[in-house]
C-alpha cells in the first residue's frame, strides 16, 4: 500500500488533505517531500507554528526538556518551565494577568466561554460571520466561515449571536460603509434579539483568518473595546493565528 492509502486506511476522513506532498522532513523555512522536492512553507503548521524546522535553539530546547521529562501533568507539582513560561507571557499582556495553558485554539476558546460566563453570570455570547474559532461543540458554536462545520451537528451551544464582521470585500462595501454596517447590526442585535445585560462576552479576531484574511477597517478594535466597556460585556480575541508576532507585533489587537 502506498502512503497515501495507509493513511485513508488508518486515519478517520475529518480534516481534508490540501496537498498530496508525502512529507519527509523539514529544514527551516522548507519542506522535503519522500522524492525529494523542497517546498518553501509559507504557512508553518497553518500560522500557529512559526519557528521553522530544526532551527537549533528549538532543538537544544526541545533536546533539554526531553532529557528531564516530556510531560508531567501540570497538577503534580510545581515546574520551572511552566512558571517561567507564564511570567514570560505576563509580562507582554500586562501585571495581574493570569495565564491558563491549554492543548488547543478550541480548547482556550472554550476556556474563554467559560471564564465569561462564570465571571459576569451571564449566558449570551456574540461572534461574528466568516469567524473561525475550532471545532470542538463550544468553539464551533461560534465558528461561522462555512457552513459545512455545522453541518449534522446541531443543536449547538445555545445563546450565541453572529453578527457581520467589517470585511469591505465579502459585504461589497468600502471599509467606512463596512465599519458603520457593522456598528448598526450590533444596534439591531441590542435592541431585538438579546439584550447587553445578558451578553456574557464578544469573540473576535483581531485579523479574520479562514474569513479571508480580512484587515479591518481603522478603529474597529478600539470602538468594539469601547462598546464592550460600556455594557460589561468582556472582550475575547482569538489570537491562535495572529498572536505571537506573527503580524509584526506580539498581539495583533
Amino acid at each position: 500500500m502506498t502512503l497515501q492509502e495507509r493513511y485513508r486506511a488508518a486515519l478517520a476522513p475529518v480534516v481534508p488533505m490540501e496537498t498530496e506532498i508525502e512529507i519527509a522532513y523539514g529544514e527551516g523555512p522548507y519542506l522535503v517531500a519522500a522524492d525529494g522536492r523542497r517546498y518553501l512553507d509559507f504557512v508553518m503548521g497553518i500560522a500557529v507554528n512559526a519557528i521553522g524546522y530544526g532551527h537549533p535553539a528549538v532543538l537544544e530546547a526541545v533536546t533539554e526538556q526531553a532529557r528531564r521529562h516530556m510531560h508531567v501533568y501540570s497538577g503534580s507539582g510545581y515546574q520551572e518551565s511552566v512558571v517561567a513560561l507564564a511570567e514570560a507571557l505576563g509580562e507582554e499582556v500586562g501585571p495581574g494577568v493570569l495565564t491558563f495553558f491549554s492543548n488547543s485554539g478550541a480548547e482556550a476558546v472554550e476556556a474563554a466561554i467559560k471564564a465569561s460566563r462564570f465571571a459576569t453570570r451571564r449566558p449570551a455570547v456574540v461572534a461574528f460571520r466568516g469567524s473561525f474559532h475550532g471545532r470542538t461543540l463550544g468553539a464551533l458554536s461560534l465558528t461561522a466561515s462555512s457552513a459545512r462545520y455545522r453541518s449534522s451537528y446541531e443543536p449547538l451551544l445555545p445563546s450565541v449571536y453572529h453578527v457581520d464582521y467589517p470585511a469591505p470585500t465579502r459585504l461589497d462595501m468600502t471599509p467606512d460603509e463596512a465599519f458603520a454596517h457593522v456598528r448598526r447590526e450590533f444596534e439591531q442585535l441590542f435592541a431585538l434579539e438579546v439584550e447587553p445585560g445578558q451578553v456574557a462576552c464578544v469573540v473576535v479576531e483581531a485579523i479574520q483568518g479562514e474569513g479571508g484574511y480580512v484587515v479591518p477597517p481603522q478603529g474597529f478594535m478600539p470602538w468594539l473595546r469601547e462598546l464592550t466597556r460600556r455594557y460589561g460585556i468582556l472582550l475575547v480575541v482569538d489570537e491562535v493565528q495572529t498572536g505571537m508576532g506573527r503580524t509584526g507585533r506580539m498581539w495583533s489587537y
